[in-house]
Protein backbone atom coordinates (compact mmCIF):
# COMPACT_ATOMS: atom_id res chain seq x y z
CA UNK A 1 0.00 0.00 0.00
CA UNK A 2 1.04 3.76 -1.24
CA UNK A 3 1.43 6.17 2.39
CA UNK A 4 -0.27 8.63 1.75
CA UNK A 5 3.41 10.83 2.39
CA UNK A 6 4.32 9.85 -0.49
CA UNK A 7 3.93 12.13 -3.42
CA UNK A 8 3.39 11.06 -6.88
CA UNK A 9 6.70 11.83 -9.48
CA UNK A 10 5.83 10.96 -12.94
CA UNK A 11 8.17 11.27 -16.21
CA UNK A 12 6.52 13.98 -19.17
CA UNK A 13 4.68 10.90 -21.04
CA UNK A 14 2.88 10.51 -17.89
CA UNK A 15 4.21 7.16 -16.46
CA UNK A 16 4.96 6.77 -12.87
CA UNK A 17 8.45 6.55 -12.03
CA UNK A 18 8.12 6.97 -7.62
CA UNK A 19 7.47 9.18 -5.00
CA UNK A 20 8.47 12.01 -3.08
CA UNK A 21 8.23 11.58 0.62
CA UNK A 22 8.32 15.18 2.17
CA UNK A 23 7.57 13.94 6.15
CA UNK A 24 10.19 11.12 6.60
CA UNK A 25 13.36 12.75 6.87
CA UNK A 26 11.69 16.38 7.58
CA UNK A 27 13.07 18.86 6.32
CA UNK A 28 15.24 16.85 3.84
CA UNK A 29 12.68 15.16 0.70
CA UNK A 30 13.33 11.30 0.17
CA UNK A 31 12.87 9.68 -3.21
CA UNK A 32 11.25 6.80 -3.52
CA UNK A 33 11.84 4.45 -6.88
CA UNK A 34 9.19 2.50 -8.24
CA UNK A 35 9.51 -0.88 -6.48
CA UNK A 36 9.14 1.29 -3.52
CA UNK A 37 13.03 1.40 -2.50
CA UNK A 38 13.95 4.99 -0.46
CA UNK A 39 16.94 6.74 -1.84
CA UNK A 40 19.27 9.09 -0.47
CA UNK A 41 17.66 12.14 1.01
CA UNK A 42 18.49 15.32 -0.61
CA UNK A 43 17.68 19.01 0.25
CA UNK A 44 15.20 20.28 -2.16
CA UNK A 45 12.35 19.00 -4.49
CA UNK A 46 14.16 19.29 -7.68
CA UNK A 47 16.99 17.31 -6.52
CA UNK A 48 14.37 15.16 -5.73
CA UNK A 49 12.73 14.51 -9.16
CA UNK A 50 16.51 15.08 -10.62
CA UNK A 51 16.90 11.49 -8.66
CA UNK A 52 14.04 9.62 -9.53
CA UNK A 53 14.44 10.94 -13.50
CA UNK A 54 17.83 9.64 -13.27
CA UNK A 55 16.64 6.06 -12.31
CA UNK A 56 13.58 6.37 -14.60
CA UNK A 57 12.04 2.93 -15.33
CA UNK A 58 15.19 1.19 -17.08
CA UNK A 59 16.06 -0.78 -14.02
CA UNK A 60 13.20 -2.88 -14.58
CA UNK A 61 14.85 -4.68 -18.07
CA UNK A 62 17.67 -5.37 -15.49
CA UNK A 63 18.14 -8.97 -13.93
CA UNK A 64 18.02 -9.43 -10.32
CA UNK A 65 18.39 -11.99 -7.27
CA UNK A 66 15.50 -13.34 -5.30
CA UNK A 67 16.31 -15.25 -2.14
CA UNK A 68 12.59 -17.21 -1.27
CA UNK A 69 12.65 -17.02 2.19
CA UNK A 70 12.36 -20.48 3.47
CA UNK A 71 13.20 -22.30 0.13
CA UNK A 72 15.88 -25.33 0.45
CA UNK A 73 16.82 -25.02 -3.22
CA UNK A 74 20.39 -24.66 -3.90
CA UNK A 75 20.29 -20.67 -3.62
CA UNK A 76 19.41 -17.37 -4.77
CA UNK A 77 17.15 -17.42 -8.66
CA UNK A 78 17.62 -14.72 -11.22
CA UNK A 79 14.83 -13.31 -12.38
CA UNK A 80 13.11 -10.34 -14.18
CA UNK A 81 10.52 -7.92 -13.06
CA UNK A 82 6.94 -8.80 -15.00
CA UNK A 83 5.18 -6.33 -13.25
CA UNK A 84 5.18 -3.61 -10.66
CA UNK A 85 1.43 -2.81 -9.19
CA UNK A 86 0.89 -0.43 -6.22
CA UNK A 87 0.32 -3.37 -3.94
CA UNK A 88 2.60 -5.77 -5.38
CA UNK A 89 5.59 -7.18 -8.02
CA UNK A 90 5.33 -10.10 -9.95
CA UNK A 91 8.84 -11.31 -10.54
CA UNK A 92 9.68 -14.21 -13.40
CA UNK A 93 12.38 -16.58 -13.60
CA UNK A 94 12.27 -16.31 -17.89
CA UNK A 95 15.12 -14.78 -18.65
CA UNK A 96 14.61 -13.72 -22.06
CA UNK A 97 11.14 -12.95 -24.40
CA UNK A 98 11.63 -16.11 -26.07
CA UNK A 99 8.47 -17.81 -26.66
CA UNK A 100 9.82 -20.98 -24.62
CA UNK A 101 11.21 -19.35 -22.01
CA UNK A 102 8.24 -19.70 -19.94
CA UNK A 103 9.50 -19.54 -16.57
CA UNK A 104 7.52 -19.13 -13.06
CA UNK A 105 5.83 -16.22 -11.24
CA UNK A 106 6.96 -14.97 -8.11
CA UNK A 107 4.72 -12.32 -6.64
CA UNK A 108 6.22 -10.24 -3.47
CA UNK A 109 4.47 -7.81 -1.80
CA UNK A 110 4.89 -3.67 -2.70
CA UNK A 111 7.37 -2.12 -1.74
CA UNK A 112 9.85 -4.84 -2.67
CA UNK A 113 11.54 -6.43 0.28
CA UNK A 114 14.63 -6.87 1.09
CA UNK A 115 15.37 -10.09 -0.41
CA UNK A 116 14.91 -8.77 -4.12
CA UNK A 117 18.53 -7.61 -4.95
CA UNK A 118 20.17 -6.00 -8.30
CA UNK A 119 22.27 -8.71 -9.91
Amino acid sequence: MIPETWIPHRRDDGELVGWIDMTVAEPRLVPIDRLGRPLEPVDDWFEAEEALDAIGLRFLAERFVYSEPGSSDAGPLTVRIAHVYDDRIVLTTALTDAIEDVGREIVLPFPAPVDLRSA
